[in-house]
């Protein structure tokens, strides 16, 4: 990845995560108005199940994938289930082959900074020329840039902004 701007090959943007506002129901929002609008959406929707746990709603499929596991009391270690995580990027490579318009996943985390998680799914989509927007945990920045090469737009958690620039990335598409 090395072009940015209008004019590249690929574009990828980043929403840098923070606790106010959420960005899981602005998310919901931007996939809702673009289906609307008839975009082929692919990608995935974080939200919390019913057992507290983290879980992935397929936006391609309507699948959900648990990516969370109970550790037990007093555990202090990361509660992420790489099986499960592992699940969802096959998923979403999957998805990838139906010729989306846009790849939207809901974090770019630690398991993506190791090399694991939707890493290869976002690969995959700037290799097709697919857009590709995500949410950077803040840990997780350093990482992120040097995954993108630096080439990633950065994207204020803002709804018309977020549309804005997806529906850019539609018309540049080859």
């Amino acid at each position: 990845m090395s072009e940015t701007g209008d004019d590249a090959s690929f574009r990828v943007a980043a929403i840098p995560l923070s606790r106010e506002p959420s960005v899981d129901p602005l998310l919901a929002t931007v996939v809702a108005v673009l289906r609307a609008e008839g975009v082929r959406v692919a990608g995935f929707r974080q939200e919390r199940g019913a057992d507290g746990g983290l879980a992935v709603e397929d936006l391609t499929g309507g699948g959900v994938f648990p990516i969370s596991q109970q550790l037990g009391s007093g555990s202090e270690g990361c509660s992420l289930d790489p099986q499960g995580l592992a699940e969802a990027a096959c998923a979403a490579l999957a998805a990838l082959e139906t010729g989306p318009d846009l790849l939207i996943l809901p974090r770019f985390g630690k398991a993506e900074a190791e090399g694991q998680g939707f890493r290869a799914v976002i690969e995959r989509a700037c290799e097709w020329q697919v857009p590709v927007l995500v949410a950077v945990k803040p840990d997780c920045s350093e990482a992120w840039e040097a995954f993108t090469g630096g080439a990633a737009a950065r994207l204020a958690p803002d709804r018309d902004a977020l549309l804005e620039w997806c529906r850019a990335g539609l018309g540049v598409r080859t």
